[in-house]
């Protein structure tokens, strides 16, 4: 596949991949999951990915959906052990709004209390369902005797006890320490040339203080 990569001088890289195609897709990636939690702090890493959702210094929950669904543009996220991805998919001529929401709720989140309390209540109802799978629960064993010990071994939702205990500081603690510059990633997929991705994501990430989110 070809591909492009230009390192901004945070350490923030932009990948390009060319497509002719009208649609396009970019995503930011982040290198920390589950396995760069603290001991007894499961699901840490899952709960922050709900939580750049919710609110940011300049926009509330509704602004922040609306800001990509409105030119029918789709936006969603997920964790895993290794890291976190929040990925868009766009008519070619929103690149630009979807770079300055990525920035926005990555390195702006505000994490109020109120949205806290309503995503512990949303990923303790996921527990439960997950809790009725007994292959989940199967795949959870084998993992916690595989990394005895290690984060890895961390179900990727947490625990009842861990999420419930979740406070404010853990959440900013763990971005502080984890959402560093030179361990996130900007990739494109679409209709344009490479020197326009590095000029647009110049645009909105060429600010961000290197290792230090805001």
């Amino acid at each position: 596949m070809e591909y492009n990569v230009h390192t901004l001088p945070n350490g923030i890289r932009l990948l390009h991949v060319p497509s002719a195609s009208t649609i396009s897709h970019a995503c930011i990636i982040i290198n920390t999951g589950s396995r760069d939690e603290p001991e007894g702090k499961a699901g840490l890493a899952h709960f922050i990915e709900h939580l750049i959702f919710k609110r940011t210094e300049k926009r509330s929950t509704n602004q922040i959906l609306n800001r990509l669904e409105s030119v029918g543009a789709d936006l969603n996220a997920y964790t895993t052990k290794e890291y976190t991805c929040i990925h868009a998919s766009f008519l070619n001529p929103y690149l630009d709004r979807t770079l300055d929401l990525f920035n926005d709720i990555i390195f702006h989140s505000t994490f109020p209390e109120e949205e806290m309390d309503k995503e512990k209540s949303v990923i303790l109802d996921e527990i439960a369902s997950y809790l009725d799978q007994p292959e989940e629960a199967i795949n959870d064993d084998f993992e916690d005797m595989l990394f005895a010990g290690n984060a890895l071994g961390n179900n990727i939702l947490g625990t009842v006890e861990s999420v419930s205990n979740f406070t404010r500081e853990d959440v900013i603690n763990f971005r502080k320490a984890n959402y560093r510059t030179n361990e996130i990633a900007v990739a494109v997929l679409g209709d344009y040339s490479f020197n326009s991705v590095v000029k647009k994501g110049t645009k909105h990430f060429s600010d961000v203080e290197e290792n230090s989110p805001s």
